[in-house]
């Protein structure tokens, strides 16, 4: 036999082999209740799916973890946005400010430490210049002499009290009373030297250049207490937003750089106007840790219940497809469809939908992105 043909026989038996020995194969059944419909499962943005819709398999589903949930009717929080400004609420700022010139000798705080009110910051020491130094050494060593003159004086009347004159011996008594409070005073004066500053609040270390050593002026600020759990925020309100603040059923502040919504309740509604702009103050506050710092920019929105529901979907529902507001709905277990829809009042959490939509259609509110992305580029 030819040596190339015993390979291909041996190959031939081998298959033959496994054929007998291995189980014929089952059909492909669905399983979970899902429709896949009757067919190899279509890749996502399949040709198959019809211009309106987007194939997507339930596995790529869970890798880009689509979530659906069902339009219902609710009575949103309607709102209007106003701009203010963070700024530390009563209590929850302190400011250590030098109340003399002198020299830091010791430093006992580190920026953002936390501190208790009363609790000891720093150690100053009042220099004093040569003419300030030269006085206060003269007023000392006359309050001395002084002293020590009016105690000689009291003693040597005392010691002839009974043949001296009795106004003279009332007369040294008051003399020697009084140089004793002039050289406390002095005293006093240079133990004032040194002072020890202390927090003024509970908080947290601002941000400060101090070191130990450094010379300060008399009103410097040394040292900013932070209280981050306890802030206020002011808004200027003008005529057009008057009505629907003041029939506000809540408030909710916004920073500008991406930090989380928070609560906010009313503190105060000027009913002096401003002026010059004819704006009227409004004043929230806002409890706990939010992220939002003094002196930060926020968006102030105002929050009204409406009295009819409506039909609302969660606001990260709603895209944008070339300029157009849609939703996608979930159809079938891989199916989604394209709905051009017309919002109306929205909020961060809820948006009414006006037209396009029924209620109880099981919509996308999270990774939209996604099937918009498979649907522009099928």
């Amino acid at each position: 036999m030819n040596t190339l043909a015993k390979p291909l026989l041996g190959g031939l038996a081998l298959a033959g082999l496994l054929a007998t020995l291995l189980p014929a194969p089952r059909p492909a059944a669905a399983h979970g209740g899902e429709d896949h419909g009757g067919g190899a499962t279509p890749a996502a943005g399949a040709t198959g799916a019809a211009p309106d819709e987007v194939l997507m398999p339930k596995e790529s589903q869970f890798l880009f973890d689509i979530r659906t949930q069902r339009a219902r009717l609710d009575t949103l929080l309607t709102r209007r946005t106003l701009l203010g400004q963070v700024q530390a609420a009563p209590g929850g700022e302190g400011r250590v400010v030098a109340p003399q010139p002198g020299r830091l000798l010791s430093l006992r705080v580190q920026v953002g430490q936390p501190v208790r009110a009363g609790q000891v910051l720093a150690v100053l020491d009042q220099t004093l210049d040569a003419t300030q130094q030269l006085g206060l050494a003269t007023e000392q060593a006359n309050a001395q002499a002084e002293l020590r003159a009016a105690q000689q004086d009291y003693a040597r009347l005392k010691s002839i009290e009974d043949i001296a004159a009795r106004k003279d011996v009332v007369a040294a008594e008051l003399r020697l009373r009084q140089a004793r409070q002039n050289a406390a005073i002095q005293n006093n004066q240079a133990s004032r030297q040194r002072i020890t500053l202390t927090a003024p609040v509970s908080g947290t270390v601002d941000v400060f250049s101090l070191a130990a050593g450094q010379q300060v002026n008399a009103g410097d600020e040394l040292l900013r207490i932070i209280n981050p759990a306890r802030l206020t925020v002011q808004a200027q309100v003008f005529a057009p937003d008057l009505a629907q603040v003041a029939a506000a059923d809540g408030f909710v502040v916004e920073g500008l750089q991406g930090e989380a919504t928070a609560p906010a309740r009313l503190v105060s509604f000027s009913n002096v106007v401003n002026p010059v702009n004819q704006a009227r103050q409004l004043v929230l506050a806002v409890d706990g840790a939010t992220g939002l710092r003094p002196g930060q920019s926020v968006n102030v929105r105002v929050q009204s219940r409406g009295a009819k529901p409506q039909l609302a979907v969660p606001t990260a529902a709603v895209t944008d497809i070339n300029g157009k507001p849609a939703v996608f709905v979930h159809t079938t277990p891989e199916t989604f469809k394209l709905r051009f829809v017309q919002p109306g009042a929205a909020d961060e959490q809820r948006t009414i939908i006006q037209g396009g939509l029924q209620e109880g259609e099981r919509v996308v509110t999270q990774n939209t992105y996604q099937l918009k992305s498979v649907y522009l580029n099928q």
